[in-house]
């Protein structure tokens, strides 16, 4: 039993897996440094979350920018595995830009306490945020288009039925 024990033992030491898988941050460094090595950095609430198979899509509306952002929403892409922003939540956000989306890396520190932002980013000037056109800024002019086309058509059926009037009145 002993040499079985003990063959079983040494059998298992050089059963180590090849490869292994697992998610390892650093400790994250002084607010400072992580301002520098983020793209953007603001306080924001998540208004909207979409998922596939990759990735979940954050619609979030920014309350303060200190880097990074002007629009008062922004989407961000975030790991679906990984990631861990909740609707509804109001977030420190710190991010990366990867040519013109923004997503949130899994290291990132970004925090729901938003009181830090105001200890640490006092001193950085506050980004003025635009609004962002809205959806329905395209269905105002289709809306526009759409009633132009209506009084167009009425006009044309109010010639068409007088011309056919005024040939019966001829016949």
């Amino acid at each position: 039993m002993k040499r079985l024990m003990i063959l079983v033992f040494f059998t298992s030491l050089f059963m180590v897996p090849n490869q292994s898988s697992a998610l390892s941050c650093s400790e994250p460094s002084s607010m400072d440094v992580e301002y520098d090595e983020y793209d953007a950095v603001l306080i924001g609430t998540v208004v909207g979350i979409e998922s596939n198979n990759t990735n979940k899509k954050l619609a979030i509306e920014v309350s303060k920018s200190f880097k990074g952002v002007n629009k008062k929403t922004v989407t961000v892409f975030e790991d679906i595995t990984w990631g861990e922003i909740q609707e509804n939540g109001t977030y420190l956000f710190f991010l990366k830009k990867d040519g013109e989306k923004w997503y949130h890396p899994l290291c990132s520190p970004t925090t729901h306490n938003t009181d830090l932002a105001a200890e640490y980013f006092a001193g950085e000037e506050e980004i003025t945020l635009q609004d962002v056109p809205a959806v329905g800024s395209a269905t105002t002019n289709t809306s526009i288009i759409v009633l132009t086309d209506i009084l167009l058509i009425t006009v044309l059926a109010i010639v068409l039925i007088k011309l056919i009037k005024g040939r019966n009145e001829i016949q």
